[in-house]
């Protein structure tokens, strides 16, 4: 029985060498355990440079009922449930060309595998930027964020990953290529399959190229670093920042626990009970201005301990410390447990105190960060014993508040023990939607919400 299990594995390598070339599948167990997830270790990883080699790879594994896992630069693989298997991983970093460039239709056309800070760079070259600002941007793919539908602080002005994309190349479960959507802004006649790929965590099919939406650089920008003395001194500001005429970029919260993963930037100099909003602000010159006046005077009115604006390379490394404080967390203790929690706009305030109780009632520190633009707080607290207990409460307090409570980030040991996402009564939709595009379960097995098989 063994020898016939390594006959099959060693013919199903072998067609991955016909399709790819030799030197793009590794089976070594020195290279192989870079991409272990979940405590799994694939037996084998090829690299793809097409959407044809994918298409091919996801026939074979069909035809050898192998398991494929996606993989872009691996940082949203800790995310959601845990794989029920991991064989094969498909590699697609090296699809990191953009294709088309359109300038004067402010659109581009990139490969999977292409880094979003990356990206971002080559477009400046055109005055052009892509509002998509997800965790990790110097390593993470456009694939694999799209795959997430992850998103940063400028969903607030310009949308998510779904608002952003225009269309997809997908290769589906079975193999087939399928372009959704187009270069148009309106090009969906039907149902907009691209809404159904984007944050299916690549269960549903394997995006290898994407058409993105563009947008010129505004013509300068500026930070607002505000800092208050609690958090009840900075909703109010939050609150009327949301119901003014204004429309800064983004408005994100930190507050003194999770400040301390700034660096030398702002936010080391906050102390425990203070909070840190950062309110970025671009445009033309006259509106900037306009809004970092009009801002001004309302956080002056309500209690704010001090002002700093940043502009250029100042606000630059502000704004990437931010979105490097999930990683510096986790590096710094890997035990870390992080939610995310939706709740109303209005009701984000008691969410933030909620949680603060609930680290109070099991002695602990929680760290928060939040989107204040929509309503979504992620708390980061070290895992323990008491974990499932703790992500309980945390469930509860979302729903008491209209929302809901996912873990996105957990050690292995935690996740193979908590419920990583909450109950839905639309699971069974879910699972007819996976079984009828995935018969022979050959895509992320088990990633998706429920765990559908």
């Amino acid at each position: 029985m063994e020898k016939a299990i390594s006959q099959e594995r060693q013919a199903f390598n072998q067609k991955l060498a016909e399709i790819v070339g030799p030197e793009n599948v590794i089976t070594d167990s020195q290279t192989t355990a870079l991409y272990e997830v979940d405590g799994l270790m694939p037996n084998t990883v090829v690299f793809a440079a097409t959407t044809e080699q994918v298409s091919q790879i996801i026939q074979a594994a069909n035809e050898f009922q192998t398991p494929i896992i996606p993989w872009g630069s691996g940082s949203k693989q800790q995310i959601g449930p845990r794989l029920s298997t991991a064989d094969t991983v498909l590699c697609l970093k090296s699809m990191n060309q953009i294709v088309e460039l359109d300038v004067s239709n402010f659109t581009v056309q990139v490969g999977a595998g292409i880094a979003s800070g990356e990206l971002q760079r080559q477009l400046t070259e055109h005055r052009l930027f892509l509002p998509f600002d997800p965790p990790y941007m110097e390593t993470s793919t456009i694939g694999g964020a799209l795959a997430a539908n992850a998103s940063g602080p400028l969903r607030a002005a310009y949308g998510t990953a779904r608002d952003l994309v225009l269309g997809l190349t997908v290769v589906t479960p079975t193999g087939d290529i399928v372009h959704t959507g187009g270069k148009t802004m309106k090009n969906v006649a039907g149902i907009d399959l691209c809404k159904m790929f984007i944050g299916s965590w690549g269960t549903l099919g394997i995006i290898t190229e994407a058409i993105l939406r563009l947008f010129p650089l505004p013509e300068t920008s500026k930070s607002l670093c505000l800092t208050f003395s609690d958090i009840e001194d900075a909703f109010p500001v939050v609150s009327q920042l949301l119901s003014s005429t204004l429309s800064p970029s983004s408005i994100e919260l930190i507050d003194g626990i999770a400040g301390r993963n700034l660096g030398d930037t702002h936010g080391s100099l906050l102390k425990e009970d203070e909070i840190l909003l950062l309110v970025d602000i671009a445009g033309s010159i006259e509106t900037v201005e306009r809004h970092r006046k009009e801002i001004n005077t309302i956080v002056e009115a309500n209690k704010v301990r001090n002002i700093v604006t940043l502009e250029g390379e100042e606000a630059t490394r502000l704004w990437n410390a931010y979105r490097g404080v999930h990683q510096s967390i986790l590096s710094a203790v890997p035990s870390t447990l992080q939610g995310k929690a939706s709740v109303p706009l209005s009701r984000l305030g008691n969410m933030f105190n909620a949680v603060k109780g609930i680290g109070d009632k099991y002695s602990v520190e929680i760290g928060i960060r939040a989107h204040c633009y929509n309503g979504i707080l992620y708390p980061y607290v070290a895992s323990r014993d008491d974990a499932i207990d703790i992500i309980g409460d945390l469930r509860q307090a979302a729903a008491d508040l209209g929302g809901f409570f996912t873990v996105e980030y957990a050690p292995l040991s935690a996740r193979k023990n908590v419920e990583v996402w909450p109950h839905r009564n639309d699971y069974t939709l879910m699972k007819r939607l996976k079984t009828e595009l995935d018969p022979n379960n050959i895509l992320n097995p088990g990633r998706v919400v429920g765990g559908l098989y």
